[in-house]
């Protein structure tokens, strides 16, 4: 139970059982997504019975800290970067924080939160980065974990259009409904809006999981940090250095950044990757997608949530 090695990557269909793999330091090291994707041939797994677990995890310590984003933002790079610093000990999109909905009992929570926050090291801290979708209950999981702070990263609204409309369709469309129903719900569209094609999709995405941070960001103004991906490119030294110092640790910033991490795809490191490439495949992606682009910035218009971002980020 103290001991991150036996990790939680997925819930049954009806949330009644958890499968567990047995990793080691290393594996969480090398694991972009801590789900099913992170099973290596051989890896030793388990299902659990949830009721089961339960009443031997809700008492477990919560002490850990976040990464909340609204997805191709670098949220995946400054897990790694961060992770370098003594004392952190990543946690990248675990499964089981995906199985978490608002109707969800604090325990169930409680529960949840004391799994990721076990660590090898004890002078270690975790920090979960999660799915962009888990946005919807970063707010619960903030009040539950009542130490915990926050980094938050975004990007401009074309940026992640471009981003997202070459990289990731299939989350785009499996979450269209949902991220429409929450936007509506923020009270930033009226209850009659629609999103049709695949960049008016996208632009809702933007807005829904922006919005949602920046309304966690209004109510714990001191355990959040911002992060602009793009700004982050242009001076990533001052960046890097003030979010590891926000959230309480200490850290040699240029022997990070000297690494081989900013020339590596973060989701598969053994990729070749920098700003001036992706710099390269986002002009691609605009020549490619243009059409899609320019819909989901007359969607942003049309709704008044264009200079969102700018509302909610320094």
């Amino acid at each position: 139970m103290a001991s991150p090695a036996l990790c939680p990557l997925a819930w049954n269909d009806d949330r009644t059982t958890v499968l567990f793999a047995k990793l080691s330091e290393a594996d969480y090291r090398a694991a972009s997504f801590l789900d099913r994707r992170a099973l290596q041939p051989g890896t030793p797994t388990g299902a659990v019975p949830w009721s089961l677990a339960e009443p031997w995890l809700v008492d477990l310590p919560r002490r850990c800290n976040f990464i909340f984003h609204i997805s191709h933002c670098g949220s995946t790079l400054l897990s790694r970067l961060i992770g370098t610093a003594p004392g952190v000990f990543s946690v990248r999109e675990p499964g089981i924080l995906r199985g978490l909905g608002g109707t969800d009992s604090e325990a169930r929570i409680d529960a949840v939160l004391g799994l990721l926050s076990r660590v090898f090291q004890p002078t270690e801290r975790p920090l979960v980065k999660a799915t962009s979708v888990v946005n919807a209950v970063a707010d619960r999981l903030m009040a539950r974990a009542h130490d915990s702070r926050a980094i938050l990263i975004g990007l401009p609204a074309e940026t992640f259009l471009a981003a997202v409309l070459d990289g990731s369709r299939s989350d785009i469309e499996s979450h269209a409904e949902d991220r429409l129903a929450r936007l509506i719900g923020l009270g930033l569209v009226k209850p009659e809006a629609t999103a049709t094609s695949l960049g008016e999709h996208a632009a809702a995405a933007w807005a829904c999981e922006t919005a949602t941070l920046g309304a966690l960001a209004t109510a714990h103004p001191h355990r959040t940090h911002w992060i602009d991906f793009d700004r982050f490119l242009v001076s990533p030294a001052a960046t890097l250095a003030a979010s590891i110092a926000f959230l309480g640790h200490t850290g040699d910033v240029a022997t990070i950044l000297a690494g081989p991490l900013m020339h590596r795809y973060a989701k598969k490191t053994e990729v070749a990757y920098d700003s001036d490439l992706r710099t390269s495949l986002l002009a691609a992606s605009r020549e490619r997608h243009g059409h899609e682009i320019t819909a989901g910035l007359e969607w942003l218009d049309r709704h008044g949530l264009h200079d969102l971002a700018t509302d909610v980020t320094p």
